[in-house]
């Protein structure tokens, strides 16, 4: 497979300590697959703000540059607003991760210099499908899902309606790899997950027809790798839920792999021997 590079530049990678804080279980879908739903479960909870500020203050002892709040569904959190504020008194890059469901309730002025990224499934999973989304003058980063049954023309319908319809900016493309499978690994496929290599060729078949405006941000998963960032070793993530429970890495969180405190850039990367949650950013030219 030969990639398309003169048609792109790739733009370096900027990494940040970054700690997810899951602040509601509660979530108007169900979707396939959601590596958060044990963690869940069947509890509505919200985080308060008590519990919140007292993360926030933890995290920035750690060197923490950066917070991504989901769920459940992030913008259902009642005090989601005072959970913004605080982390702009205090400079915190700050990224939610929402199904785009109830951007229409908030106004734009609500996310100022915070960034949304909006997830979106294939059109057969039905949930999650960009053509649900409310009108909004909200600007939203465009996350797709690439499951078993995707296919380039579908890819390509929704970026293009993204950007279009949604003023998008960035189309970021990342497979489902469901780790609850019975040996616990990364690399093994399920009814749901496209195989890494098929994974790899369809992102390839997406850079070659794609002739839009976007930015493409294309998770690693193994099988990219960047010409202008070297590889992290080193885990630069942790994972924050409600009650003080924590995971170090987001892929140990579908099962549920709790642990005491965390800590940014120490720990060896234990899915890979690089992370697998970085990504590699092109830029059309």
């Amino acid at each position: 497979m030969k990639f398309p590079f003169k048609r792109y530049n790739e733009l370096p990678l900027s990494r940040r300590n970054t700690l997810q804080i899951y602040i509601t279980n509660n979530c108007n879908l169900k979707c396939k697959g959601c590596f958060a739903r044990y963690a869940m479960g069947e509890n509505k909870a919200n985080m308060v703000f008590k519990e919140y500020e007292s993360v926030i203050n933890s995290f920035l002892n750690k060197n923490g540059k950066q917070i991504n709040l989901l769920g459940g569904e992030p913008l259902l959190h009642p005090n989601l607003k005072d959970f913004l504020n605080l982390n702009r008194g205090h400079g915190i890059k700050t990224t939610i991760y929402t199904n785009g469901y109830f951007l229409n309730k908030y106004k734009k002025e609500d996310f100022k210099n915070i960034k949304i990224r909006t997830s979106v499934f294939p059109h057969d999973m039905k949930d999650k499908n960009i053509l649900n989304l409310p009108k909004t003058d909200i600007p939203f980063d465009t996350n797709f899902m690439i499951t078993k049954t995707t296919t380039l023309k579908e890819l390509l319908e929704c970026a293009y309606f993204a950007e279009s319809n949604y003023n998008s900016k960035v189309f970021f493309i990342f497979s489902m790899r469901e780790l609850d499978n019975s040996r616990q690994e990364f690399f093994d496929d399920t009814e749901y997950t496209m195989p890494v290599i098929k994974y790899k060729e369809l992102v390839h078949q997406f850079m070659t027809k794609y002739i839009g405006g976007m930015d493409i941000h294309v998770s690693k998963r193994g099988v990219f790798e960047s010409t202008t960032t070297l590889p992290d070793t080193k885990c630069r993530f942790a994972n924050y839920f409600i009650g003080g429970k924590i995971i170090q890495c987001p892929y140990d969180v579908v099962n549920l792999k709790y642990q005491d405190g965390y800590l940014f850039n120490e720990r060896n990367c234990q899915q890979n021997n690089t992370c697998l949650m970085s990504k590699v950013i092109y830029r059309p030219i």
